[in-house]
């Protein structure tokens, strides 16, 4: 068995199509199946199910694609390990992050990461499937609210985030209810956002129809409308503590208190590669700075780990 047919084969499984896994591998599709052929002869069964131009694997193709991914993922782990050894600082970084405050965080942080290590490009993916991208190896870690395959992945709670209603005028009051704040004359982001969508659902629960007077995906916009009154917001604190604020006043947002948990994920047994391990611990000690409300025994292993 030639580790070229495991890459052969992953690819056709993941494609699920001889003549689209040919072009990504930049061979020809005869190649291609014949080197297929020669791998199943290797088995000993077949590992795909040809029906006219569908393809789909067999039972055992389920399980040689599940150690050819583990295979594969510890062939990287490799190629890591030996670099995170020598402290080469080069390479790249992949981050998968949820659309909204968390890619604002994440980016943010990356003109610090910049300045210290120029050499390692950074590649932030924000998507709705953090975890997807996580598991199938497209980010080297990933921050999002919800994960459901705990079994699978190595979860780190980073903090509780909070929501604020900020506007250009105090009122004197610290806290504000929810119901009221979703009264207000509100500027959101749009129905895709993270945000936005705690705040759809909380709408709900409260029996208010939120009518924003505008919507943008621009957290800039958002806060030069409201420091020019057209209306107040209702943002994270992520949001406000890393844009500049100073002239703005918030209230807290409470019965119910609008939070949020924020995880930090990565695929369990993994290693953290070099790049990773500085960005975690530039992310952990800006969290610390700013005071965010944090697990410290989470945050200490976390720490433990990365060292």
């Amino acid at each position: 068995m030639e580790l070229r047919h495991l890459e052969y084969f992953l690819m056709v499984s993941k494609e699920l199509h001889f003549t689209k896994a040919a072009e990504k591998l930049r061979i020809s599709q005869p190649t291609l199946s014949h080197q297929i052929k020669m791998f199943e002869q290797e088995i000993g069964y077949p590992l795909l199910n040809r029906i006219g131009k569908k393809i789909e694997l067999t039972k055992v193709g389920e399980i040689v694609q599940h150690e050819a991914l583990n295979i594969q993922n510890s062939l990287q782990s490799i190629s890591s390990q030996i670099k995170a050894v020598k402290k080469v600082e080069i390479g790249e970084l992949k981050i998968a992050v949820l659309p909204g405050e968390i890619t604002d965080l994440v980016s943010t942080l990356c003109i610090k990461f910049n300045q210290l290590y120029p050499n390692i490009n950074v590649f932030i993916q924000s998507t709705d499937q953090v975890e997807k991208a996580i598991l199938e190896n497209q980010a080297d870690f990933g921050i999002g609210f919800e994960f459901n395959r705990y079994n699978m992945l190595h979860m780190t709670k980073l903090y509780d985030e909070e929501f604020y209603l900020i506007s250009n005028q105090s009122n004197g009051e610290q806290k504000v209810s929810c119901s009221a704040a979703l009264d207000s004359s509100l500027i959101l982001f749009p129905n895709m956002h993270q945000c936005r969508k705690m705040l759809d659902k909380m709408s709900i629960e409260v029996g208010r129809q939120l009518e924003p007077i505008v919507e943008t995906s621009s957290i800039e916009s958002i806060l030069k409308l409201v420091r020019n009154g057209v209306g107040s917001s209702v943002v994270s604190r992520t949001l406000y503590e890393f844009f500049d604020t100073e002239d703005l006043f918030f209230q807290r947002i409470e019965k119910p208190f609008l939070t949020r948990a924020v995880y930090l994920g990565m695929k369990k047994n993994s290693f953290i590669n070099y790049p990773a391990r500085k960005f975690i611990k530039l992310l952990v000690d800006e969290i610390e700075r700013l005071g965010f409300d944090t697990e410290k025994d989470a945050i200490a292993s976390l720490q433990s780990s990365i060292l």
